[in-house]
């Protein structure tokens, strides 16, 4: 499927501002509906951010139209306990780091909120852990299952890679603001190595499906697409001095 032929999609390289593996079981909740509720969480503007700020703001407390209070620490230790073990699959670093990195890069932003720190935390939980939407439902509410559900790739292997990666990018352009900062922090962290680590698959189709996906990250954190942006064109750099046969993508 061509750029030109998705819905939600940047035509050109001037509008524009990795693949993790897929769990080897179904998950059988993942495209169940979750309740939505409106926490009434405005995309404000926030304060200059530092290392303290960051490790200060795991202790906020979100929040929640159901009337109870989430701790962001616990939902911090959450996420560390269900990733437990896991590494990264080209460096090896504890998983933990990745989230981490985009927590932090979340809470730079101007669009950061108590919801879309979890969200950080929490957005590859149902992709990579035994852990369900029901189960974040149950424990953190609604809106952060929806939110969670909207940021989750599919793992449907019955069909191919180009149609999930379109069911993908449905459920994000149905998220909010959160979400589509959440993901930004997520792609920026990712496109860091991609080019350097593994540039055939980031010129075989990789970079293609993040520019695509950009498409529809309308609501995000302008500071954040900005990084993206850079940092897709430096992995596209990077990637084509290591592979100089490949053409031009665009």
């Amino acid at each position: 499927m061509s750029a030109k032929d998705d819905t939600h999609t940047l035509h050109s390289l001037s509008d524009l501002l990795g693949s993790d593996r897929l769990p080897d079981t179904p998950r059988s909740d993942l495209f169940e509906r979750v309740a939505h509720a409106d926490d009434g969480i405005d995309c404000t503007p926030g304060v200059g951010f530092d290392e303290e700020a960051f490790h200060g703001s795991r202790s906020l407390v979100m929040p929640t139209s159901q009337a109870r209070e989430i701790c962001l620490a616990r939902v911090r230790d959450y996420a560390l306990a269900a990733h437990k073990g896991q590494v990264r699959r080209y460096t090896r670093e504890p998983y933990w780091k990745h989230l981490a990195d985009v927590a932090g890069l979340v809470t730079t932003s101007r669009c950061s909120t108590p919801r879309a720190l979890a969200l950080a935390w929490l957005h590859d939980i149902v992709e990579d852990t035994a852990v369900t939407l029901r189960e974040i439902e149950r424990d953190f509410g609604a809106s952060i299952a929806d939110g969670v559900r909207c940021l989750t790739g599919s793992a449907n292997t019955m069909i191919s890679r180009e149609a999930r990666k379109r069911r993908d990018r449905e459920r994000l352009a149905a998220g909010d603001a959160d979400v589509h900062t959440v993901k930004l922090a997520d792609m920026a962290s990712n496109l860091s190595s991609i080019g350097l680590f593994d540039p055939d698959f980031a010129l075989g189709g990789y970079l293609e499906e993040k520019r695509l996906e950009m498409g529809v990250l309308t609501q995000g954190d302008e500071g954040l697409r900005k990084l993206v942006r850079a940092l897709w064109l430096e992995a596209r750099q990077v990637a084509e001095r290591a592979v100089p046969t490949m053409g031009d993508p665009f």
